[in-house]
């Protein structure tokens, strides 16, 4: 067992994870994604770890940089995709990632994470929808409820809007 950065050599894996743990309708949208930030992590600076059990991946998360419109001194990275196998949910895989990520990129000077989901699910990790409302993201979102963001910082964000753009993966308004 041990969380590791992942690999085009770990696609066959995270597929079956995806594909499993999303819907029909959802895993064709949501693994390429995770699949494009691990082929273009080394250029796109993305940050994707994964879960490993007897030898396999059996959970995933992708994280990538936004890039804000203008000069804040400000940085931050998304957090989308994740998936669990689901013969291993609820197995806390998924917090394990999370937290590992939190504490990357921490020690790496990051100031804030955005992740667009279930703030129920979210907030026990620290991310906050009233927080969430300082970061534009670059479409418009079906549910402003599940956009949320989580300071690593003490960067103080007074009333400061910040929209941004997002790697290609993600430039996609389906997404959103």
């Amino acid at each position: 067992m041990m969380i590791r950065k992942l690999s085009v050599n770990d696609l066959d894996a995270i597929q079956e994870v995806f594909y499993n743990s999303f819907s029909s309708e959802e895993a064709p949208i949501t693994y390429p994604v995770i699949k494009s930030l691990i082929e273009e992590s080394a250029s796109d600076n993305n940050y994707c770890i994964g879960y490993e059990l007897d030898g396999k991946i059996v959970s995933a998360v992708g994280f990538s940089p936004v890039f804000f419109k203008t000069d804040t001194g400000i940085s931050a990275y998304i957090l989308a995709p994740l998936a669990t196998h689901q013969s291993h949910q609820k197995e806390g895989l998924a917090t394990k990632l999370i937290e590992s990520a939190q504490a990357h990129f921490h020690a790496n000077n990051i100031d804030a994470l955005l992740v667009y989901g279930d703030p129920k699910y979210y907030g026990k990790y620290g991310f906050d929808a009233e927080l969430g409302k300082h970061f534009i993201p670059p479409y418009p979102l079906e549910y402003d409820f599940g956009w949320q963001a989580l300071m690593l910082s003490d960067t103080d964000l007074n009333e400061i809007k910040l929209p941004f753009t997002c790697v290609d993966a993600l430039s996609d308004a389906v997404l959103w």
